[in-house]
């Protein structure tokens, strides 16, 4: 039996043609998340998409399972999440990759935002 309610509403931000979803796809620490591993955790996963002529599409190198439990504070994914659309937006507009600093991102832990 899991100590975890495993409904999770995706969360995401939409800035311009740019948008980073928080979702859960069943992910743990070791890959798929056993509920009867009593040390394994259900894991968020965020993604970006691009708007391209009106339709959404993930974008190459931008969907990185994470440390943050699936019951993390709301407020703090929102934060990540502009974390994470900046460091994209910065990427693209100044022609450099994006993908180290979110590499860099899904090592994002509840920890990261209680400083």
């Amino acid at each position: 039996m899991t100590k975890y309610d495993l409904c999770f509403e995706e969360l995401e931000i939409t800035r311009g043609n740019y948008r980073a979803t928080w979702e859960y796809l069943k992910e743990g620490w070791e890959g798929e998340y056993r509920g009867a591993d009593s040390d394994d955790v259900p894991l968020l996963r965020f993604s970006v998409s691009e708007l391209v002529n009106g339709d959404w599409y993930e974008m190459s190198d931008a969907s990185y399972c994470t440390r943050m439990p699936i019951d993390s504070n709301r407020e703090h994914l929102e934060k990540a999440l502009n974390i994470i659309l900046d460091e994209v937006i910065d990427g693209v507009e100044n022609g450099k990759s994006y993908k180290k600093e979110l590499e860099r991102l899904s090592w994002f832990c509840p920890e990261d935002f209680k400083k």
